[in-house]
């Protein structure tokens, strides 16, 4: 079931929806060899519920017809480079950002997750003096996430590298977010929406 879908004046999409339960429904088609060939070796069925779900969304909901492939270490790619795409998943939900352009991060996340318990691993100081609801410190991890998935680095403390304002956390907003990595810093706007139970929140590079 589509939980939510927003596209935007740039050519910017994203689209939620919850991962079927059965575990035999199957992608109506694959664009290419190699996108069924990474499909069968995926190996259980949950990750096959996570890539069916992704696809139906990228097919259907956004209506790109490219194959999608992923990089050795795990990140998306569509073969005819259509668009710039991230996907994430929870337990039971998927989420599809794309742009036709430029890199995209997205990421989802059940608020109900035990946030609180690992929160000062993730946050600095300053963030979690403004950051104690379960929904604030989900759409924190969710943010930080994003802005991860954008730096491309390895080795990132997200309590030191990824700095957010937090003031204000709303059911839908946007973040400012600071990337200090090795030599480099950039600036990010990460939008977010919290849908029922779950938050979500995408940005551009």
């Amino acid at each position: 079931m589509l939980l939510f879908r927003q596209a935007h004046c740039d050519g910017s999409c994203i689209a939620v929806a919850e991962i079927p339960d059965s575990d035999s429904l199957l992608p109506d088609k694959f664009f290419s060899a190699q996108e069924a060939q990474e499909y069968r070796l995926l190996g259980s069925a949950k990750r096959m519920r996570e890539r069916t779900a992704a696809l139906q969304l990228l097919h259907h909901t956004l209506g790109v017809e490219d194959a999608l492939h992923h990089y050795p270490n795990g990140k998306p790619y569509l073969a005819a480079d259509s668009h710039r795409i991230s996907i994430s998943h929870t337990r039971r939900c998927v989420a599809v950002a794309l742009h036709p352009c430029r890199e995209v991060g997205v990421d989802v996340e059940e608020i109900s997750r035990s946030f609180a318990k690992v929160a000062p691993r993730y946050l600095s100081a300053g963030e979690l003096a403004h950051c104690r609801a379960p929904v604030q410190l989900c759409v924190a991890w969710c943010a930080k996430e994003t802005v991860y998935k954008l730096a491309g680095e390895e080795g990132v403390d997200f309590a030191k590298h990824i700095l957010l304002n937090l003031l204000n956390v709303d059911e839908e907003g946007s973040l400012a977010a600071l990337f200090a990595g090795k030599g480099k810093s950039s600036c990010f706007t990460v939008h977010y929406k919290v849908i029922g139970d779950i938050a979500v929140a995408y940005a551009k590079k």
